[in-house]
């Protein structure tokens, strides 16, 4: 109920606001958090395992400030979902590679997007709903109902539907009616879906699902990524779909096809590191 009631707090504090003051607001509010030291560490981890630096090095300092800065934006423009129209959102989303969706929904088996907490995800499921795709989103369930509600009824203002972690066996159902699933791969809140990779050269705890799931369904599989262009503007990006290695045991075909999309999640990670919102920690040890 608390959780609730500060984000309704939030919203309406954000509502009231032009974009350039609510911005304003976010950017200090942003560096109060930071301030406290709060999901800091686990910001400072990556930063230093992708860029192969000590976590005190200045760099990596700073660009855990911006992380926390653009973050707190995010956060502008998920609020105010409800407010701004299809037309000013496909304005402020620039998409490109569209065509690889579109080609792979004439197949009928649907579309797994896989993605990282890079930019502002959320707009990026909304981007392409505005256009007239079915797309959910995959995410964790929160101990609220009006909470989860909150959340939802944000996506629902722009036709995204909401697919909790816990009922994630209703995948198969929607892709087989040709939706786009659109899952993080980067981070998952349960347990069983994770495992040990390499990833930027240390061992990680990295969810499999996208790839489970497109090799079970015969949906495509395909990378698509969002950053901020400028203060107001995105830039997504869809990329080609990932050519599946369906040889061999089940195991196998997991190893083999997680190696497939490592790699693009570590280019995009390292393009945007400014950008890499992941208030977890993924590493082992």
């Amino acid at each position: 109920m608390l959780s609730y009631l500060g984000y309704r707090l939030l919203e309406i504090i954000t509502l009231l606001l032009p974009y350039p003051l609510a911005y304003t607001v976010a950017h200090y509010s942003s560096m109060l958090w930071f301030a406290t030291g709060t999901n800091v560490g686990y910001i400072k981890k990556n930063i230093s395992t992708v860029l192969k630096k000590d976590i005190d090095d200045p760099e990596v300092h700073r660009i855990a400030k911006k992380i926390f800065i653009n973050w707190g934006k995010n956060i502008v423009d998920f609020l105010k979902l409800g407010v701004v129209s299809k037309e000013r959102l496909r304005q402020r989303t620039r998409l490109n590679g569209v065509r690889h969706i579109d080609k792979a929904l004439e197949q009928g088996k649907g579309v797994v997007l896989f993605t990282c907490h890079i930019g502002n995800f959320e707009w990026g499921a909304c981007r392409l709903a505005v256009d007239g795709y079915a797309i959910r989103g995959v995410s964790l369930i929160r101990k609220s109902e009006r909470t989860n509600w909150f959340f939802e009824s944000k996506r629902l203002s722009k036709d995204v539907q909401t697919l909790y972690i816990n009922r994630i066996v209703n995948v198969f159902k929607y892709l087989k009616d040709n939706e786009i699933i659109a899952i993080p791969s980067d981070w998952d809140s349960s347990e069983n879906r994770k495992r040990q990779f390499d990833f930027y050269g240390k061992k990680a705890y990295l969810p499999t699902g996208a790839v489970q799931i497109a090799l079970k369904s015969g949906a495509a599989l395909i990378p698509c990524f969002i950053w901020r262009k400028d203060k107001y503007t995105h830039q997504q990006i869809v990329e080609e779909p990932i050519k599946l290695d369906r040889t061999g045991e089940k195991e196998e075909q997991l190893e083999k096809n997680i190696k497939k999309v490592l790699p693009l999640m570590e280019k995009y990670i390292s393009e945007h590191i400014e950008e890499w919102e992941l208030f977890h920690n993924i590493w082992v040890n």
